[in-house]
C-alpha cells in the first residue's frame, strides 16, 4: 500500500509539473531604463531552464538572452533613452535652487511623461513584430512592468491570459489601491520623495498631495487616452483597461525590508528585491592584476545613464585629485572618451562586472548614484557607500541607506576635493559602516528561499492555476475608498453619539423644567398659607 501510495503520489506531482511545463509567457517591458532589466532577466534565465518559452518586448537589446534558445526578442529601439536629447544634468543640478530633494535628472524625465504613455502605446502596437505577434501567438500568461502599465494591460486581454506584474521598485502609487489596499501616505513616502517613513505634518501634507496628483495623472490615461490608441490599432478592448488591471494575479516588487521601507502588503504583492543579487565570478585578467597586491580599491559608478563627459570640468577635477591622495586604487566607470591625465592608481573602464567587483575581498567603498539595483548590490556583497544623488528614487533610497549607518550622501553642489576626500576617508577608516554594511548583508540574505525562487515559485503558481487567484484577493477590492477607510462607519456613529447626547440633553432639561415647576408650586403654596 504505501509503494502504491508513492507511486501515485509521483504520478501527481509529474502530470502537475508537465501541466505548466513548455509553458508560453511574454514579458512586456516598452520603456524603462537598462536597471530594470536586473528584475526580470533572472526570473527569464531560470523559466526558460525549467522548459518554459518567453516572448519579451523591450526597448533594449538583452545580451544576457543570446545564448538562450527559447527566448524570442523583441526590441522597440525608438522607446531606447537617449540622455543626449535632455538638458546636462549636471547643470540642472548645479543651477537648481530647488531643494526638495529630486529636481534635476527627476524633472528632465517626469517633463516628458505627458508624451510617454501615447507614445509608447504607438510604437508598442504599430511594431510589426508585435502585431504579427498579435495575429498568431498565443500565450498562458502576461508579466507587464508597473512602468507605464496601461500600454500593457491591453495584451493580457488580448491573448486571454492572467496578468502578472512586477515593479522595478516598490510598489507605485494606484496598485496598492487596486489591490484593495490604501496609498498609506502617512508612512509610506513617495518615490520620488527623500522623505523617511517617519514623516511630520508638512511632509505628509506634500506626500499625500503629490500621491494623488499622480493617481489623477495615471486615471486620465488609463481611462481615455490610452483605449483610444488601442482602439485605433485594431485592437478593442471591450473591457477597461483600469479593469483589466484590476484583474492582476500577482505583483512582484523589488523590495525587501533591508533596503526599502517596510508597508502592509495584500496577500497578493510578493516581495523579490535583490534578485539579480548573486556570488561574486573571477574578476577579468586586467581587473585583476590591477587590483592584485593592493591594500584594496575604491569601486566610482554612476548609473547606466551618465556619461562622465557631460561632468564640468571643476567636478572631474574634484575627483581626479581626491582619488590621487588615496593610498589604495580606484576603478572608475567612464563612459565616453577616457582622459589621459588620470593618475596612476585609478583605472578607468567603460563597462565594468559590478556586482563581481563589489564582492571582491579587495573592495573597501562604492561611491554611486543611489540606485536600487546599486544599493542592493552594495548591502547584498557588504560594502559601505557614498552615495552622490542625480534624482528618481536615489534620494529617498540614500536616505535609507545613511539612517541605516552604512552609506555617507553628498550632493553635488557640495563636491570638491575636501569634502570627497573627508567622506572616504569615514568610509574607508570608520569601522562603523562597514560594520553596518555587514549587518545590513546578513539581513538580506537570511531569508527562507531566494528572491529568484520566490519569484518563480509564484509565477508558475500563477500558470497552475490558470490565474484563478481569487483566494489571495482582499474583499476591500469591492469597497470604495470611503468604505475602505471607514467614513461611512464613523458617520454613523458620529450620528448616533449626537443623537444620543440630544436625548440625554433633552432629558436633563425635561427633569430641571420639572424640578423648577415643582419648586415654584410649592412656592406659592407656601405664600398662601
Amino acid at each position: 500500500m504505501v509503494v502504491k501510495s508513492a507511486s501515485i503520489s509521483f504520478l501527481i506531482v509529474m502530470a502537475v509539473a508537465s501541466s505548466i511545463e513548455g509553458s508560453s509567457i511574454l514579458i512586456s517591458v516598452p520603456f524603462g531604463t537598462k536597471s530594470h532589466k536586473n528584475m526580470y532577466v533572472p526570473l527569464v534565465r531560470e523559466l526558460v531552464n525549467r522548459g518554459h518559452n518567453i516572448t519579451v518586448i523591450t526597448n533594449y537589446m538583452t545580451a544576457d538572452f543570446m545564448d538562450l534558445k527559447n527566448v524570442h526578442e523583441i526590441v522597440l529601439e525608438q522607446l531606447s533613452l537617449n540622455m543626449s536629447h535632455y538638458p546636462n544634468v549636471f547643470d540642472s543640478l548645479l543651477s537648481s535652487s530647488w531643494n526638495w530633494g529630486n529636481w534635476g535628472l527627476t524633472s528632465q524625465l517626469l517633463r516628458t511623461q505627458s508624451e510617454y504613455p501615447p507614445k509608447v502605446t504607438n510604437v508598442l502596437y504599430d511594431n510589426p513584430k508585435v502585431q504579427q505577434m498579435l495575429a498568431n501567438d498565443k500565450f498562458d500568461l502576461v508579466v507587464a512592468s508597473q512602468v507605464l502599465i496601461m500600454s500593457s494591460a491591453p495584451l493580457s486581454w488580448h491573448f486571454r491570459a492572467p496578468l502578472m506584474i512586477f515593479s522595478p521598485n516598490t510598489l507605485f502609487p494606484g496598485m496598492a489601491t487596486i489591490l484593495g489596499d490604501d496609498e498609506h501616505t502617512s508612512y509610506v513616502p513617495l518615490v520620488f520623495s527623500p522623505y523617511t517613513d517617519k514623516m511630520n505634518l508638512w511632509q505628509r501634507i506634500l506626500n499625500t498631495v503629490a500621491t494623488n496628483v499622480i493617481l489623477l495623472f495615471q486615471q486620465w490615461y488609463e481611462g481615455s487616452i490610452i483605449p483610444l490608441i488601442v482602439k485605433e490599432k485594431g485592437m478593442s478592448c471591450y473591457q477597461e483597461i483600469d479593469d483589466i488591471i484590476r484583474n492582476v494575479t500577482v505583483v512582484l516588487t523589488n523590495s525587501h525590508p533591508s533596503f526599502t521601507y517596510p508597508r502592509s502588503l495584500p496577500p497578493q504583492v510578493i516581495e523579490v528585491g535583490g534578485i539579480h543579487c548573486r556570488s561574486p565570478k573571477p574578476l577579468p585578467k586586467n581587473l585583476e592584476d590591477f587590483v592584485s597586491g593592493a591594500d584594496g580599491f575604491l569601486l566610482f559608478s554612476i548609473g547606466s545613464l551618465q556619461n562622465m563627459e557631460d561632468m564640468p570640468e571643476h567636478l572631474l577635477q574634484s575627483f581626479i585629485r581626491a582619488f590621487s591622495r588615496l593610498p589604495l586604487r580606484v576603478i572608475w566607470q567612464w563612459k565616453g572618451k577616457i582622459r589621459a591625465d588620470l593618475p596612476a592608481n585609478v583605472f578607468a573602464i567603460p563597462w565594468l562586472p559590478q556586482q563581481d567587483l563589489l564582492g571582491h575581498p579587495g573592495c573597501r567603498a562604492f561611491i554611486t548614484h543611489g540606485g536600487l539595483n546599486s544599493l542592493q548590490e552594495a548591502i547584498y556583497h557588504g560594502v559601505p557607500m557614498l552615495g552622490i544623488p542625480f534624482g528618481i528614487d536615489q534620494f529617498l533610497n540614500l536616505r535609507r541607506a545613511v539612517n541605516d549607518g552604512y552609506a555617507l550622501q553628498l550632493q553635488w553642489k557640495e563636491i570638491n576635493e575636501n569634502t570627497l576626500s573627508s567622506a572616504i576617508q569615514q568610509l574607508l577608516f570608520n569601522e562603523c559602516f562597514s560594520d553596518a554594511a555587514v549587518r545590513l548583508s546578513g539581513r538580506m540574505r537570511d531569508q527562507m528561499e531566494t528572491p529568484l525562487e520566490r519569484a518563480v515559485f509564484w509565477t508558475e503558481y500563477v500558470i497552475r492555476h490558470n490565474g484563478l487567484v481569487d483566494h489571495l484577493r482582499l474583499g476591500s477590492r469591492e469597497l470604495a475608498p470611503y468604505q475602505r477607510s471607514l467614513i461611512d462607519v464613523y458617520l454613523i456613529l458620529i450620528l448616533v453619539w449626537i443623537l444620543l447626547l440630544v436625548f440625554v440633553l433633552l432629558c436633563l432639561r425635561n427633569c430641571s423644567c420639572s424640578s423648577k415647576s415643582k419648586v415654584t408650586t410649592k412656592d406659592v403654596r407656601n405664600k398662601q398659607e
